[in-house]
């Protein structure tokens, strides 16, 4: 199935020298470790570890791929990284509410499953969509997806779906506590 509108993440060319110069301070520091163990005979597995997990770390960062797609009955979110492919599938009429995020200490509606499909280096805002699915035994169980789309995606969604964007969180709070 094709998707009508597509939204892909960016990342600044800011954010991208910002993680090139972080991944290079923990490139040298493994590099110190590295000498330590050549010259001095000094073995740190934990320094070795830190840098290594750090480098790696900041590279999936920087190479991973958010894609947000509106199909015909469904909201499809895919995100390409070093881990692989992930592909997660919302269907409409699951949706409680699309809204802008808003940190907050204690949620009203507790979520089973949160799932961070959006850019650290996208200067976007985030946008939540909660839904529902069924798990075991068909409970249902509330889900969060957090997304940065662009505005042509988020005009889009709101001609498909126009009762369930909002500015905030209260409505789909709403939805939820009704369907109990």
């Amino acid at each position: 199935m094709s998707a009508v509108v597509k939204s892909i993440s960016i990342s600044t060319k800011k954010n991208r020298w910002i993680m090139m110069v972080s991944i290079l301070f923990f490139t040298v520091l493994l590099g110190f470790n590295i000498m330590n163990f050549v010259m001095l005979h000094i073995f740190q597995p934990l320094g070795f570890a830190f840098d290594a997990l750090f480098i790696f770390v900041l590279f999936n960062r920087i190479n991973a791929e958010y894609i947000c797609e509106i199909e015909a009955k469904s909201l499809v979110f895919i995100k390409k990284s070093l881990w692989g492919t992930k592909k997660y599938e919302v269907l409409n009429h699951s949706i409680m509410g699309i809204y802008l995020y808003q940190p907050k200490l204690i949620d009203i509606t507790n979520f089973r499953r949160t799932y961070r499909m959006q850019s650290a280096l996208d200067p976007r805002n985030v946008w939540t969509i909660a839904y529902t699915v069924s798990g075991k035994k068909n409970k249902i169980e509330n889900c969060r997806i957090y997304f940065k789309p662009d505005q042509k995606f988020l005009a889009e969604l709101t001609k498909k779906l126009p009762n369930k964007i909002m500015e905030n969180d209260e409505k789909a709070v709403l939805a939820d506590l009704n369907r109990v």
